[in-house]
């Protein structure tokens, strides 16, 4: 599971490297037959090149330093 502090980069952009600076559950928008699904995690990214971008966890993955 990825926490605060930990390099990671997008799967899709492999050279976007960065830290997670917060973490964040949000309510999801989705219905079932059931009732609603469960939050979502969105963990924020400040990149190496100073950029804040908000991912779902699902698009990251962790940097083997």
């Amino acid at each position: 599971m990825l926490k605060v502090g930990d390099r990671v980069f997008p799967i899709m952009n492999m050279g976007a490297t960065g830290t997670i600076i917060e973490v964040k559950m949000e309510n999801t928008k989705t219905w079932m037959v059931g009732g609603a699904a469960s939050q979502i995690r969105k963990l924020v990214v400040r990149h190496d090149t100073s950029d804040i971008i908000i991912y779902t966890s699902n698009d990251l993955m962790r940097l083997d330093d």
